[in-house]
C-alpha cells in the first residue's frame, strides 16, 4: 500500500513538473512508448502507405480527363484521418505527403513527357526521367503540409472547440502553402471546381487560394470526423453549415453578375486554325499552311457584326519583322535588314487582310524588336488595325524551359545547352490596348497562370485576351488542365476573358467563371463571342494578395508558436 501511495505520487510530481513545460502525462507516455521502439495499436506502416495512395488517386480523379470534381472534396481525406488517428512521427508524415504529391503529380503532368519529346527531341526513357524528377520534387508541397498537419496535431482532437481550431489551421496552412511555396505550372486545389461556377465564386474575395482555403476547410472537418467519432456529430453539421455557406455565396454572386447592366459590349470572332507540330517544325513556304488556314477560316466570317477578329499565339509561321511596309516601306528601302523576302511578304499578307475585311486583327506571333535581329526574339501579340498602324505586346512573364533556360543570365554558354529551348527576352510594356472602346488586357498563354500578375497589369480593363498556343502539350488532359488553371482569372477580376488557341479550346468565359462553347480539340473552328463589359465589384481587384500575405504570416507564426511548443523526444 505505501508502495502503491509513493509510487502515485512520484507520478503526480512527474505529471506537475512536465505541466510546467507544456508536456502532457499522456505525452510522456506516448513518446516513452516511441522511444522504445513499440507502437500503438493498429500503427502499422502500410496503413500511411494506404491512406497516402488512396488520396493520391481521388485527387487524381478529381482533375481532367477524369474531371470529378466532388472528389477533391474528399481527396486528403484519408491522409489526415490517418495523421490525425496514428499521429506518427512527423518524417513519416512528411513522407507519406510527399508520396500523395509524388504521385498527384507524376498522374497529372504526364504530358511533360510528350512535350520534352516533341519539343526537345528527349528519348522516352529520358523525358519519363526527368518527368519523375520533376513529380518528386513537386511532391514537396505536399509533404510540407502533411508535416505540418502532424506538428498542429501534437495533442489529439478531445473537443469540438479544439477540433473547429485545428481545422482552421489546416485550411490556412495548405492555402499558406499553395500561395507561397513555388510551382513551375501553378494550379490550386480549388481549379478542381472550374466547371462548376457557384463554387468558384469567392476567388473574388482573395483568389484562388480562398476556394482552396474552403475546400481543405470542409475535407480537415471530414476527416477529424472519421478519426474522431465522439465529435462526429458537431464536426458533420459545420461541415454542412461551411458547404451551405459557400453556396449561399455562390448563388448570390451569380445572380448579382447577371443583374448588373451591361455597359458594352466586345463583339469578336476567334480563330481556331489547328495548325500540327509537323508544321511547325517545316522549312520555308510548308510551313504557310497554317496561315492559310486562318485566313481563310477569317475571309468566311460576316464581318457585319464584327469589332475585333483573333487570332492565337503563333499564329504566323515566321517572325514577323519591324520592317515597315507600303508608303513607309520606302523611307525604310535603304536601311539595312536581316529578314528575308518571305518574311515581308508574309507581313504584307496580313495588313492585306486586315484591310480587306476592315476590321483589326489581334495575332500572337515571334518577333524581333531591331531590323538586324541583334536582340533576341520575342514572343508578342500584334494588334494591326485597317489604317495601318499597329499596337505591340511583348511576353513579360516567359515559360521556364520552353522559351528560356534558367540560369542563362549568369551563365550565357548554357544557351543552346537544350534542343527546342528557346533564348527569348522578356517584354517590358504593358499589355493594355484599345478596341471600339473597349480597353483589352492582352496576355500571352502562362501568363494568365498567375493571378497577381494580371490583376497588377489588368488596371481598367474591360476585357480580358489570352492568347494560347497548347500545341507542344500534345492531346488530353494538357488543354483542359491549361483552361482549368486560366478561368479563375475572370472570377477573380470579375472581367470576360476570351481565350484563343491554336488546336483547342478556345472559349469565352463570362465574369461569373461560366464557359460558354469551347472548341473541340484538334480542328479547324470560329467561334462568335460577345464579351459583356459589367462594371461589378470585385474585392479581390481591389486589395490583391494583402489578405493572403497576412494569412500566410499567420500560419507560419503557428507553426513556429508550434514548434517551439513540441514536447521534447527521447
Amino acid at each position: 500500500m505505501a508502495k502503491s501511495v509513493a509510487t502515485d505520487g512520484k507520478q503526480a510530481a512527474r505529471g506537475k513538473s512536465a505541466s510546467k513545460l507544456g508536456i502532457s502525462p499522456d505525452g510522456i507516455r506516448s513518446a516513452g512508448i516511441r522511444s522504445a521502439g513499440i507502437r500503438s495499436a493498429g500503427a502499422a506502416p502500410w496503413r500511411g502507405l494506404a491512406a497516402a495512395v488512396l488520396s493520391a488517386l481521388l485527387g487524381i480523379a478529381a482533375y481532367p480527363p477524369w474531371g470529378l470534381w466532388p472528389l477533391a472534396f474528399v481527396a486528403y481525406v484519408p491522409l489526415l484521418a490517418w495523421i490525425e488517428t496514428e499521429r506518427p512521427t512527423l518524417r513519416r508524415a512528411a513522407q507519406a505527403g510527399w508520396l500523395t504529391g509524388m504521385l498527384l503529380h507524376l498522374s497529372v503532368y504526364t504530358f511533360l513527357v510528350f512535350t520534352m519529346q516533341a519539343m526537345s527531341g528527349f528519348p522516352l526513357w529520358l523525358a519519363w526521367l526527368v518527368h519523375l524528377i520533376y513529380a518528386v520534387a513537386m511532391g514537396l508541397h505536399q509533404a510540407l503540409f502533411a508535416w505540418a498537419a502532424r506538428l498542429l496535431g501534437e495533442t489529439p482532437a478531445a473537443t469540438a472547440r479544439q477540433a473547429l481550431l485545428r481545422v482552421g489551421a489546416l485550411a490556412l496552412l495548405y492555402a499558406a502553402i499553395e500561395f507561397i511555396v513555388p510551382f513551375l505550372f501553378p494550379w490550386h486545389l480549388g481549379n478542381a471546381f472550374f466547371r462548376t461556377p457557384i463554387l468558384m465564386q469567392p476567388a473574388d474575395l482573395v483568389g484562388i487560394c480562398g476556394v482552396s482555403l474552403l475546400t481543405m476547410a470542409f475535407t480537415g472537418l471530414l476527416a477529424l470526423a472519421l478519426a474522431r467519432p465522439a465529435l462526429r456529430k458537431p464536426l458533420v453539421a459545420s461541415a454542412a453549415l461551411l458547404l451551405g455557406l459557400w453556396l449561399g455565396y455562390g448563388a448570390l454572386r451569380l445572380q448579382q453578375v447577371a443583374a448588373t447592366p451591361v455597359r458594352r459590349v466586345l463583339r469578336t470572332a476567334l480563330v481556331q486554325g489547328n495548325a500540327t507540330i509537323a508544321e511547325k517544325l517545316a522549312e520555308g513556304k510548308q510551313r504557310m499552311a497554317m496561315m492559310e488556314r486562318a485566313v481563310k477560316l477569317t475571309r468566311a466570317l460576316d464581318m457585319s457584326q464584327l469589332d475585333l477578329v483573333i487570332w492565337p499565339e503563333g499564329a504566323l509561321p515566321f517572325f514577323y519583322p519591324t520592317d515597315a511596309v507600303g508608303e513607309a516601306a520606302k523611307v525604310e528601302a535603304k536601311l539595312p535588314t536581316r529578314a528575308p523576302p518571305i518574311l515581308r511578304q508574309m507581313k504584307q499578307q496580313v495588313l492585306d487582310l486586315v484591310r480587306e475585311i476592315n476590321r483589326p486583327i489581334l495575332f500572337g506571333t515571334l518577333r524581333r524588336p531591331d531590323r538586324m535581329w541583334i536582340q533576341e526574339v520575342r514572343n508578342a501579340a500584334i494588334l494591326a488595325f485597317p489604317d495601318g498602324h499597329s499596337q505591340f505586346y511583348d511576353k513579360r512573364i516567359l515559360l521556364p524551359f520552353g522559351e528560356y533556360l534558367p540560369g542563362t543570365s549568369l551563365f550565357p554558354s548554357l544557351k543552346e545547352a537544350i534542343p527546342g529551348v528557346s533564348n527569348m527576352d522578356p517584354g517590358t510594356v504593358s499589355g493594355l490596348m484599345t478596341v471600339a472602346g473597349t480597353k483589352l488586357l492582352v496576355n500571352i498563354c502562362y501568363e494568365a497562370l498567375f493571378p497577381a500578375f494580371l490583376r497588377r497589369e489588368a488596371g481598367d480593363a474591360d476585357v480580358l485576351v489570352n492568347l494560347t498556343n497548347d500545341i507542344w502539350f500534345g492531346p488530353d488532359p494538357a488543354p483542359t488542365l491549361h483552361l482549368m488553371v486560366q478561368q479563375a482569372r475572370a472570377v477573380e477580376l470579375r472581367r470576360p476573358l476570351l481565350r484563343s488557341t491554336v488546336t483547342g479550346i478556345t472559349v469565352h468565359v463570362d465574369a461569373a467563371g461560366v464557359l460558354h462553347e469551347p472548341t473541340p480539340l484538334f480542328s479547324e473552328a470560329t467561334r462568335r463571342y460577345d464579351a459583356q463589359v459589367r462594371d461589378i465589384a470585385s474585392p479581390y481587384r481591389w486589395w490583391g494578395d494583402a489578405p493572403m500575405w497576412i494569412l500566410t504570416l499567420f500560419a507560419v507564426a503557428l507553426v513556429a508558436v508550434q514548434w517551439r511548443r513540441r514536447a521534447p523526444r527521447t
